[in-house]
């Protein structure tokens, strides 16, 4: 029963997550947008929570049905992740190019319809809500600019523009 619960929260994280923070002009995103862009520090802890997350995920797939040869196909790309510069390495592969970004979508898609390969796709998704949320690399690794913004909106929107970009 608590694995079930787990696993819908986890599913729910996919959707709720681009909907709720995709984009969002809050201070905290801000924050977040600052902290992913200026520091590798940041970035490399985001690998490790993508991972942790990955993890928790497989754990409760294979704990809901133990004889899923799917599971142990989608246990390889995380194991491929569990070094963090990997991790990042794919996530900028992904995030550099929209062609692979789109086929990785259309394949992560096609194995949630596939039997035995619904962890592999979900694993999919995993790695491109990461991508959805890796900073551009307009901003990777660059020093705040010492430009002056009249108003936090502004200084807001171009964060935003240049993260998404």
């Amino acid at each position: 029963m608590i694995f079930s619960m787990i696993h819908l929260v986890l599913i729910s994280v996919i959707i709720l997550a681009p909907w709720f923070l995709y984009k969002n002009p809050s201070r905290r995103m801000i924050l977040f947008y600052q902290r992913m862009s200026y520091s590798t520090h940041c970035r490399l802890f985001y690998g490790k929570i993508l991972l942790l997350t990955l993890i928790l995920f497989h754990f409760v797939c294979y704990w809901m049905k133990p004889g899923e040869y799917g599971v142990m196909l989608s246990t390889v790309l995380v194991f491929y992740l569990f070094s963090a510069k990997r991790s990042l390495s794919l996530i900028n592969g992904i995030r550099n190019s929209r062609g692979v970004m789109v086929f990785v979508f259309t394949i992560a898609l096609a194995l949630l319809f596939t039997p035995h390969m619904y962890s592999l796709g979900v694993t999919l998704g995993y790695i491109l809500l990461a991508v959805g949320f890796y900073p551009s690399s307009l901003l990777e690794g660059e020093k705040p600019s010492h430009k002056e913004f009249a108003t936090y909106q502004e200084f807001q929107d171009d964060i935003i523009r240049n993260y998404y970009l």
